[in-house]
This record gives structure tokens, sequence and C-alpha cells, in this order.
């Protein structure tokens, strides 16, 4: 199978092809639903039981029941990568509350079941050379939303903020909170070095708890605090991680900060 996109949906594996999500679904209509990113390294997926605890903590937010239990996920999953014949790959897990016909926003009364759609993409995890940021002036990223936490389907602040970046001539966007503080790019966790120390936004500031974010913690020895503007125009240096990648951050606003080399330790990460 490994020449044809196959793609596994609702517990089958399927040519993509064969594949159809109905016009009602309200992931479609509504966003609402989830998913998670994985990285795929010599055929296995990255930190399997973190993403599939993150994944179930975030049907919960939204009061999606997962429709397979952890076992048959992941067996779901490796059909796939073994399907598709993609040893080093992006694996996406991604949920809608389902097809509903009901009108308004509200989960209709009536059961609805589950869109479950499992995709995988070459992913050849080659070191990306430093990014240039700017501070989003469009949109704040809400920290009193519990959507802050999870990786819900509605991304519309990071691809307007992504948008601004570009038209800005930079690379990505850094997202403030409601309070002002500096929290994330559009897909990734910060991490500066200020005053010869690490440091990284608290999850309570509207972080996304990463799993890379949870390993770079410990290895870097940084302290989980609220990131302020002030903090930015005094960085040393800077990185932003996700569950695919680590990249260096060669300018923020305008200033370059100190190009560090993306030490061997921290790629050995996406090799557990």
């Amino acid at each position: 199978m490994g020449g044809t996109f196959m793609v596994w949906m609702n517990g089958r594996l399927m040519p993509g092809g064969e594949a159809g999500i109905s016009i009602f679904d309200r992931g479609f209509t509504l966003g609402d639903g989830l998913f998670e990113t994985l990285r795929v390294t010599a055929g296995r997926p990255l930190w399997l039981a973190d993403h599939l605890a993150r994944f179930r903590e975030g049907a919960d937010v939204l009061g999606i029941p997962v429709p397979f239990d952890d076992g048959a996920l992941e067996a779901g999953l490796l059909t796939l990568i073994e399907a598709q014949g993609h040893r080093d790959a992006s694996l996406r897990l991604t949920m809608s509350r389902g097809p509903s016909q009901a009108r308004g926003i509200w989960p209709p009364a009536s059961p609805v079941t589950p869109t479950v759609l499992a995709t995988l993409s070459p992913f050849a995890g080659t070191p990306r050379p430093p990014i240039s940021l700017v501070t989003a002036r469009t949109v704040r990223r809400n920290e009193y939303s519990p959507l802050s936490r999870i990786k819900s389907m509605s991304y519309g602040d990071s691809i307007l903020a992504r948008r601004e970046a570009e038209s800005r001539g930079a690379d990505d966007a850094l997202l403030m909170n409601c309070q002002g503080n500096i929290v994330c790019a559009t897909v990734g966790n910060l991490f500066l070095r200020v005053g010869k120390a690490w440091i990284t936004p608290p999850i309570v500031d509207g972080v996304l708890a990463g799993t890379a974010r949870r390993r770079l913690i410990p290895m870097l020895g940084a302290d989980e605090r609220s990131i302020t503007p002030a903090d930015l125009a005094r960085a040393e240096a800077g990185l932003i991680s996700n569950s695919l990648s680590l990249v260096g951050i060669r300018e923020a606003d305008g200033r370059a900060l100190e190009e560090i080399p993306v030490e061997d330790r921290m790629l050995a990460l996406f090799e557990e």
C-alpha cells in the first residue's frame, strides 16, 4: 500500500480518496473538535502516551466521547504508519464531535458519532535555521479560556497572527495574552534566556502543555514564570518548541538575538 495515500478513519484503514466527511460535520461547520500532531521516528510515534492523554483531556473539556480506547488508537496509528511506509513522518490525529443537522452552536441532545481521522505526511526532521519573530498586534491569546490549553481545531487567532507576521517580514508571531504577557508562538512554546537563565511561560498564562516543552524544562533548568515585553527586549537567546521540532530565534521585534545551536542533546529528545 506504500504507493497509495492512506488514512485511518473511524477505525478503518482506507485510501484517502475513499474517505469522506459529512457536510454537516461540526468540525467543518463550527471547528468543534481537537487534534494532536505527533512526530514519527524510525516508524514509531514519539511520546504517544503523552499525546493520547492530552487528546483525552481535550475531549473532556469539549465534552466529546472518544470512541476508541488507547490500545485501539495506537493499533490504528501503527497500522497507518506501516501502510504508508514512512519511517519518519508527521502524524495528525483529529476528532470532531461528528455530523449533526441541528441548528445552532449548542451540542445536539441526540447522540452524535464523533469523526476520528488520522493522516500521515513525510517529515525528515532536518533542523530549521533560526527564525525571526514579531509580537502580534492584531490578536491576543485568551488565557481565561480552556481552549488555550488544549489542541482545539479553532486556530483562527494563530492564522491571523501568522499572516500579520508575514506581512511585517517575519517568519512567525509571538502572541500576548489578555494581561499583556508574552505566551507562545503561533504553533510552539516559547523559551527565552534572560540574564543567563532560561524562562518559559506557565500554563496559567494561556500556554499549551507541549510535549517537547515538558522535556525541555528540566533539560534547560527553565523557570516557569510570566514573560513580559521587557523580558523579551532584554533576552539574549530563545527557542520555539513543538512536538515536531526545535528552532532557534535569531531576531525578535527587530532586535538580533544570539543564534544558539540546537544542541545534539536537545535533538535527541526526538529520538526517545
